[in-house]
């Protein structure tokens, strides 16, 4: 259910299916005078496909009153694809009895908008030739005379109950609102007199001279499932492919009628198409028709034009949402990106130089609804991206893979993670993880060559995926930070034998005995050349060393390390440290055994 750019069409157009044109009269009043017949200038969507929306319904049904002695200005907003234009006709429709007029106009740009008032123009002109507004009627108008005209008349003071509804207007020229060349303010086509009913579809968020009414995706699956449904004419209420492929849509309007319409057209059934969806999306985007109620923007293309005018008022803004190509999708925060601005490109550094510069960029993007603000969160100031943005992202914006965006996406998840000695260890570590499992995606898709990734970025991550148990992830990591270091430090170097270790406790907990014990001995070896017998690193090793023992039944080389581990981080903490205590509670198991 995206928007649409609607091409002008002729003020007496007669009715189609599911659409009625009017033919308007002015009586010596200027009252507008109306048949049965409702809504000039309509798109062709059918009512029929329109679900649900009842709460968006009741509030426009509220704001937008005719009988009010002022006027009513509403915005519905929010991302492409998400059903304004579907909700604005559908509310013309159920309502139409109460106005006296409903004119629908295409304002998607200020070519389009001119072009609607003078249609509308000669039409008023050609039906009220005994009135002052049908002088030089058969005369040609240039667009600024019939702007004004519709303006008089929208003005008469008996002529108050319309409804006019500019559609598509995403391209605002305001103020606060840097704009692309093609930017204008609306409020110019406004009536010169307050009055009447006004309802805007934008994609932008910021128009503040009106009621603002931003529309979310569908919460409820089985509206998901309704969509999905009549487009394709087939059951989806009980079909569980249908119910996953609505569940990996997310609730969103265009992309669920572009899966109906598809099937529509083929014998694939729901879970052929996700099938399609994950694994082919640029084929299914190069093969897909439009769907005919959307005209020229498909699921595949809508967000290029949001995109385009955050480009026109922040670069560096529209820079960010390809770099989120390269995150997850979901909890996405300033620290995350600040924390990997050393050695970044300039553009990067300058989007996070400061909360405030942060918040700008991250501000535009949510004005054209490219992401969302989470609330009610354990952790505040985090934002997401809906699942399928984030698929075109990756998929369509970036075109071929992006090396150094890849890098960078890496090094700001690498940077964010926490040692067990820090604060709120399981906290940050848990919310980078699906950042992790988004990197480890890109990477198997593209097979991306990690020698051109920091090796300390690829030890951490190496890490993280230990503690979130993707042991085999984590010893690909760990086997590809080692080559590294090795390469760069040598095989005696600390951030060598720190790797050694680890993959010694990676191989511990596979299982992997044989391989654990050569790792320890190694990493134990090269700790007393480099730090000493005493050194903590060197004991952490031993104690590892202990534990394996421990494992294998080997009670007296266990022992062994135990009691050496003890003694030097008796001498090196005190009896009382933590790490002392554990090698301690190591001990005590076993002698129980």
């Amino acid at each position: 259910m995206a928007d649409r750019e609607w091409p002008r069409t002729s003020c007496l157009r007669p009715p189609g299916p599911g659409n009625q044109y009017q033919h308007i009269r002015i009586d010596p009043g200027g009252k507008a005078q109306l048949g049965d017949t409702y809504i000039l200038h309509a798109p062709q969507i059918k009512d029929q496909l329109f679900v649900g929306r009842e709460d968006e319904l009741a509030r426009l049904h509220k704001w937008l009153s005719p009988s009010t002695e002022q006027q009513n200005v509403v915005a519905i907003s929010g991302l492409g694809g998400m059903g304004k234009t579907q909700l604005g006709l559908h509310f013309a429709r159920q309502h139409h009895q109460r106005y006296s007029a409903v004119i629908w106009l295409n304002a998607s740009s200020e070519v389009t908008l001119k072009a609607a008032y003078v249609s509308l123009a000669q039409c008023i002109r050609r039906h009220n030739k005994q009135s002052e507004l049908g002088q030089g009627n058969g005369e040609e108008m240039n667009e600024e005379q019939a702007i004004r005209l519709v303006q008089q008349w929208l003005s008469q003071a008996k002529n108050k109950m319309w409804l006019l509804i500019f559609d598509n207007y995403d391209d605002p020229r305001l103020p606060g609102i840097r704009s692309s060349s093609t930017g204008y303010d609306i409020r110019t086509f406004f009536p010169y007199a307050t009055q009447g009913s006004i309802l805007i579809t934008t994609r932008s968020s910021r128009i503040t001279f009106a009621n603002s009414l931003r529309l979310k995706k569908f919460d409820d699956l089985n509206q998901s499932l309704a969509v999905l449904t009549r487009p394709s004419g087939r059951q989806a209420q009980e079909d569980i492919h249908a119910r996953k492929l609505a569940e990996r849509f997310d609730g969103l309007p265009l992309a669920l009628a572009t899966a109906g319409d598809y099937i529509s057209q083929t014998a694939d059934s729901f879970g052929d198409y996700l099938e399609m969806y994950d694994q082919s999306w640029k084929e299914l985007a190069e093969n897909s028709d439009g769907l005919i109620e959307y005209d020229d923007r498909t699921l595949y293309s809508t967000w290029n034009l949001s995109l385009k005018q955050v480009a026109a008022q922040d670069p560096e803004a529209a820079e960010l949402v390809r770099l989120m190509g390269y995150l997850g999708n979901a909890d996405l925060w300033f620290e995350l990106f600040q924390k990997g601005a050393e050695s970044a490109p300039d553009w990067f550094c300058n989007i996070t130089k400061s909360k405030v510069r942060f918040n700008k960029a991250i501000g535009i993007l949510h004005g054209y609804s490219l992401i969302e603000a989470v609330p009610g969160q354990v952790v505040a100031g985090h934002y997401s991206l809906h699942i399928c943005v984030h698929d075109w992202i990756l998929e369509y914006l970036i075109d071929r893979f992006d090396a150094a965006l890849f890098s960078l996406a890496t090094h700001c998840i690498a940077q964010n993670i926490a040692w067990e000695s820090m604060p709120e260890f399981w906290l940050v570590n848990g919310r980078l993880n699906h950042h992790a499992l988004r990197i480890g995606h890109c990477q198997r898709r593209e097979g991306f060559d990690w020698n051109v990734i920091d090796m300390d970025d690829v030890y951490r991550i190496g890490y993280l995926n230990t503690l979130m148990g993707r042991l085999k992830e984590a010893e690909a990591m760990y086997i590809r930070a080692l080559e590294g270091y090795e390469k760069a430090w040598g095989a005696e170097h600390t951030s060598t034998l720190d790797t050694v270790n680890n993959l010694g406790l990676l191989y511990a907990d596979q299982g992997k005995m044989v391989e654990a014990e050569e790792m320890y001995i190694r990493a134990l070896e090269g700790y007393e050349k480099a730090w000493g017998a005493e050194h903590t690193s060197t004991l952490d090793t031993v104690n590892n060393l202990g534990l394996l023992y421990a494992n294998q039944g080997k009670i007296v080389e266990a022992e062994e390390m135990y009691i050496r581990a003890l003694k030097g981080k008796e001498k090196a903490w005190g009896a009382e440290h933590t790490s002392t205590l554990n090698t301690v509670n190591n001990l005590g198991l076993l002698y129980k055994d």
